[in-house]
C-alpha cells in the first residue's frame, strides 16, 4: 500500500496524469481518464500504475531471454532522453526522424548499414588519397546516413519489442511493427488512439519529466530480466562444471 501512495505521488510529481484538452481528446481513451479539470483530461493514477507494471513485466521476459528492444521517440525535446535509456540497456534507438521502411523493409536497412560501414571503412584505408571535394562529399553522406542509423548499426536482426514514446507522432513506426508482429509498448496520450498497443501506457508524452519517469521504470525492469539472465548463465555454467 505504501509502494503504490509512492508511486501516485511520483506520478502527480512527474505530470504523467495530464493529458490534452477535453475537446481534443479520442473517444477511445476516455476509459483510461478519472476527470476533466479546466477543461484538462486527468488520467487516472491507478490505471497508470496498472499499465505500466504489465509493460515492465513483458519488457523483463524480453530481456531474460535475450530479445532486442528499440527506443522510440523522434520529438526534439526527449531525443536526447531517449538516447540516454537506450544506451543505458545496449539497445537501439531512433531519436531523429524514423527512417520509412526501417522494420517492413529489412534488407534495405541492412544495405544502408552496410553502406556506411563500407564508407566508414573508405575513410580510414583511403581518405588521405581522396580530393578535398571527394573527401567533403563522402563526409556529407556518411553523417546524413550515420545520423539516421547510428544506434542500429548492430541491429543483425528484428526487434521483438518497440518501446514508442508518442503514437500519434510516430504512427508509422506503429504501422511497421504490427505488419512485423512486434509487440508495441506506447506511451498513449487521452488525445491518440489505443489501436493496434499491446502494451499501452496512458501518460503525458509531451513532457520531459513524464517521459523521464516512465523511461526509467522501463529500462530498470529491463536490467532487471539481464541480471536474472546472467544469473541463469551462470548456475547453468556451475552445474556444468560440477
Amino acid at each position: 500500500m505504501i509502494d503504490k501512495k509512492k508511486k501516485i505521488k511520483n506520478i502527480f510529481k512527474n505530470k504523467i496524469i495530464l493529458g490534452h484538452k477535453s475537446s481534443n481528446r479520442n473517444p477511445k481513451m476516455s476509459k483510461y481518464i478519472l476527470l476533466k479539470k479546466n477543461n484538462i483530461d486527468i488520467i487516472n493514477p491507478l490505471k497508470i500504475i496498472k499499465y505500466q507494471k504489465k509493460a515492465e513485466l513483458a519488457l523483463k521476459q524480453c530481456a531474460i531471454i535475450g530479445g532486442i528492444i528499440l527506443f522510440v521517440g523522434t520529438k526534439k525535446q526527449i531525443s536526447n532522453i531517449i538516447k540516454i535509456y537506450a544506451k543505458k540497456v545496449n539497445m537501439p534507438y531512433i531519436n531523429y526522424k524514423w527512417p520509412a521502411g526501417l522494420l517492413t523493409n529489412i534488407k534495405i536497412t541492412k544495405l544502408i548499414i552496410k553502406k556506411i560501414k563500407s564508407i566508414k571503412l573508405k575513410k580510414k584505408k583511403i581518405y588521405k588519397f581522396l580530393s578535398k571535394k571527394e573527401k567533403l562529399v563522402n563526409e556529407r553522406k556518411y553523417k546524413k546516413i550515420k545520423k539516421k542509423f547510428k544506434s542500429i548499426l548492430d541491429m543483425n536482426r528484428l526487434p521483438l519489442f518497440i518501446i514508442i514514446v508518442d503514437v500519434k507522432k510516430e504512427y508509422i513506426a506503429v504501422q511497421e511493427a504490427k505488419k512485423k508482429l512486434i509487440y508495441i509498448i506506447g506511451i498513449v496520450d487521452t488525445d491518440s488512439s489505443p489501436d493496434d498497443i499491446d502494451y499501452l501506457i496512458p501518460a503525458n508524452d509531451d513532457s520531459y519529466k513524464s517521459i523521464k519517469y516512465i523511461l526509467k521504470n522501463l529500462t530498470n525492469a529491463i536490467i532487471e530480466g539481464k541480471n536474472e539472465k546472467e544469473k541463469k548463465k551462470k548456475i547453468k555454467k556451475k552445474k556444468i562444471n560440477e
